[in-house]
Parts: structure tokens; sequence; C-alpha cells
């Protein structure tokens, strides 16, 4: 289960209309508890896309801006928890490309974002077992 603030998926919203048209992309920042299965966010870092070729529908995250940015979790008693990325004007679901980068252990939202507003958005985890994702419960606090 991933717990997340309102204010995050907001942030997410905000910089995905804002990126519209081509895909943002970021890390979510918190703590991982291996015993209950859930992962609570505490902050989210955007982080450029590296992908200028095909930025409408394909995201990159370069190994300098992850190193960054797990220093600066280091720094703050925190984890990557994992990843978010926005889906212009496509369903808020993995796309092939996603299950191929995907790792174990992490929380992956999609938001979409139609005609620059964001809309839906999900949050996935990777079965590793069956290379496939499977949608995770999400608690929203306000």
């Amino acid at each position: 289960m991933l717990i997340i603030k309102k204010e995050h998926l907001d942030q997410i919203k905000k910089q995905g209309e804002e990126g519209y048209p081509y895909e943002i992309c970021g890390f979510l920042l918190g703590k991982q508890d291996y015993k209950n299965e859930t992962r609570t966010v505490y902050e989210v870092f955007q982080v450029e896309n590296q992908n200028k070729e095909r930025a409408n529908d394909r995201f990159e995250i370069s190994p300098k801006d992850y190193m960054k940015v797990e220093d600066y979790a280091f720094e703050k008693g925190l984890e990557i928890v994992g990843i978010y990325h926005t889906h212009p004007d496509h369903p808020d679901r993995p796309s092939q490309t996603d299950l191929m980068f995907a790792q174990p252990d992490m929380s992956y939202i999609i938001m979409s974002v139609k005609d620059g507003k964001g809309e839906n958005w999900r949050s996935w985890v990777l079965d590793v077992d069956k290379n496939e994702f499977y949608e995770e419960d999400v608690k929203v606090d306000y």
C-alpha cells in the first residue's frame, strides 16, 4: 500500500499540467515498511525528463539525477520509495516501456494528463515473478 498526502498528488498534477504535452517525471521520497508492506511518501522531487526525442510518450531519468536524489533523500533520513510520471493524452496505466525499466519494491504513480489537465492517476507495483504490474492500494491523507 502507498500512503501519500493530497498535497503531493496536487504537486504532481501541477507539474504534469505545466509540462504538457510532454511527460514529466520525478521521485517519491519517504519510508518503506517491509513488515507492513507500505510505502509512505513525505516528499516528491521532480527531475528533468532526459528523453528529448520522444518526450511526448517516454521519460528517462539520468543516473546523475538518480544519484543526486538518492543523496538528498539520505541526508533527510528518507529513501526513494517510488517514481512518478505522466502520460499525456493516454491512460494512467503502465506501458511496455514502463515495464522494461521498472524495479521491485517501488511504487509507480502514473497520472493521465488530457488536453493539459491532470485527470486520473493510479499507483502500480511490479510483480517480479510475473513480470507485470498490478495496481496497488493507495491511502490519500488530507
